[in-house]
């Protein structure tokens, strides 16, 4: 099965190191996760200074949290330290995908 993912507020280089990262996690997965359009997209993956302004519509869409490690966890079902590690990234995508209709 696959799914689809939109990262919005990360950095250039945070949204490229998921992205790539994905990539590498994608076989060890139990869904397949590409890279979308948030209107596209089944899941959110937000900045932590980000995840109280989403833009209207896109509260219906489970959101990753995405957080400096230096700093506390959020409060959200689904959060992502950052820099990523493989093994969290896992963690958070399967999470999700069983958190997700269908």
């Amino acid at each position: 099965m696959n799914r689809k993912i939109s990262v919005s507020g990360l950095t250039h280089d945070s949204a490229s190191a998921f992205v790539s990262m994905m990539g590498i996690i994608n076989g060890r997965c139990s869904v397949i996760w590409e890279n979308a359009d948030p209107g596209q997209a089944d899941v959110l993956l937000v900045a932590a200074s980000d995840a109280r302004h989403l833009p209207a519509g896109k509260g219906d869409k489970p959101c990753i949290v995405v957080y400096p490690s230096s700093q506390n966890r959020p409060n959200a079902p689904f959060t992502l330290s950052h820099p990523f590690r493989a093994m969290n990234m896992i963690r958070v995508l399967e999470d999700v995908a069983r958190a997700l209709p269908g």
